[in-house]
C-alpha cells in the first residue's frame, strides 16, 4: 500500500476572493500529476500546491505563478526519490522565480513584491516553503494542528529560501494553504476546527474552501483573500474511519518529525531525526500565526438610530395638537 491507495487522496479546492483592492493581486496554483520518469516507483503521484499573494500590484504573485512550478519541474532532483534532493530542487527553483521577480521589475518599471507559500507532497513526504506572511497548517489525526512553515521576509526580500519537511501519517487529515490576507484575521486552530467540523458535515472540500475565504472575510481581512485545503484522507477528515483502524506495517513509518534546510545545511544528513516540535502542536498561544478573534459589532436599525431619537420630527408634534385641539372644541359643542 502506498499514499496513493489512500481515499480522497491529493482531492484539492481553492478559492480566491476578491477583497477591497481595486485588482485582484492574489493567485493559486494547484496541480496534481504522474511523473512518467517514476512510473513504477515509489512517489509517483506528485502534488504542487502554491498561494501568492501581491504587494503593491499584481505583477511578482503573477510571475511567481507562471515560473514557479516550471523551475521546479525542470530540475534534476524534482524526480529524486529522497527528500533532502527534492527540496534541494524546490529551493533551486524558489531563486530562480526569484530572479524572474526582479527581471520583471526592471522590464516593466514597477516593483510589486510578493508572499509566497508553497507545499510539495510525494510519497509520504511534504515539503513547505513560506516567504512572507502566509503559510500552511496541517490538520493530524483527531484534530491536531501543526504549523509546516514560519513567517519571514517576503519572497523578493528573501536572502534564502528554508525548506520545512514533514512526515505524513495516513491518519493526517488535510493540509491549508492560505496568503497572508487570509491569515491575519483567522488563526491556524480556529480554520483547522472550522475547515474539520464542514467537512464532517457536509463532505464537500469545494465548499469548506469557501466557507474559510468568507469566515476570513468578515473576520476583517483587509485584502483578497485566497486558501486552498488539500486532503490527504478523506475518511478520517469526513470522520467515516476509525483513527487508527488503517494497519498495514509496510505504508509509512509514524515520523512525526519537522525538518529544515537552507543554504548552509542542505548537505547534512536527511536521516537524523528530531521530535516534532511543540511550537507546531494543538496549543493556541504556541501558534506563530495566532491573532485574536475580532468581535464585530452590529450597527444599530436605522430605524432606531440616536439621531432620529435625540430630534423628533417638531412639525409632525404641532400637526397633532391642532388635531387633538379640534377634536376637542367639536366634542365639546356636541355635548352642548
Amino acid at each position: 500500500i502506498t499514499m496513493e491507495d489512500i481515499p480522497g487522496y491529493l482531492r484539492c479546492a481553492s478559492v480566491v476572493m476578491k477583497g477591497k483592492r481595486k485588482t485582484v493581486d492574489t493567485f493559486v496554483e494547484s496541480v496534481v500529476e504522474t511523473d512518467e520518469r517514476l512510473i513504477g516507483k515509489e512517489g509517483e503521484l506528485t502534488g504542487f500546491f502554491g498561494v501568492y499573494g501581491g504587494f503593491a500590484g499584481s505583477l511578482g504573485s503573477s510571475i511567481m505563478k507562471e515560473t514557479l512550478r516550471s523551475r521546479l519541474v525542470a530540475t534534476e532532483e524534482y524526480c529524486s526519490e529522497h527528500g533532502k534532493g527534492m527540496a534541494s530542487g524546490l529551493r533551486t527553483a524558489l531563486l530562480g522565480a526569484q530572479q524572474d521577480v526582479y527581471a520583471g521589475w526592471r522590464s516593466h518599471g514597477v516593483q510589486h513584491g510578493v508572499h509566497s507559500c508553497v507545499v510539495l507532497l510525494r510519497d509520504g513526504k511534504v515539503l513547505a516553503s513560506n516567504a512572507g506572511g502566509g503559510s500552511a497548517v496541517i490538520c493530524r489525526a483527531d484534530g491536531v494542528v501543526g504549523l509546516l512553515t514560519e513567517s519571514g521576509p517576503r519572497m523578493d526580500e528573501a536572502e534564502d529560501f528554508k525548506i520545512m519537511s514533514y512526515g505524513l501519517d495516513w491518519e493526517d487529515e488535510f493540509i491549508i494553504l492560505g496568503c497572508h490576507s487570509f491569515w491575519s484575521k483567522l488563526d491556524p486552530t480556529r480554520a483547522v476546527q472550522m475547515a474539520r467540523s464542514t467537512l464532517r458535515k457536509y463532505r464537500d472540500v469545494k465548499y469548506v474552501a469557501q466557507k474559510l475565504a468568507v469566515a476570513s472575510q468578515h473576520a476583517g481581512a483587509p485584502g483578497n483573500i485566497a486558501v486552498t485545503i488539500v486532503l490527504l484522507n478523506a475518511g478520517c477528515a469526513f470522520g467515516t474511519e476509525e483513527t487508527g483502524a488503517m494497519e498495514s506495517p509496510g505504508l509509512l513509518e509514524k515520523q512525526f518529525t519537522l525538518q529544515s534546510w537552507s543554504r548552509s545545511d542542505m548537505s547534512s544528513e536527511l536521516d537524523s531525526e528530531s521530535s516534532y516540535p511543540s511550537s507546531v502542536m494543538s496549543n493556541k498561544s504556541s501558534l506563530r500565526l495566532s491573532r485574536k478573534r475580532v468581535t464585530r459589532v452590529p450597527k444599530a436599525p436605522a430605524a432606531f438610530s440616536r439621531d432620529r431619537v435625540a430630534t423628533p420630527d417638531v412639525s409632525l408634534a404641532k400637526t397633532s395638537a391642532k388635531t387633538s385641539a379640534k377634536t376637542s372644541a367639536k366634542t365639546s359643542a356636541k355635548t352642548s
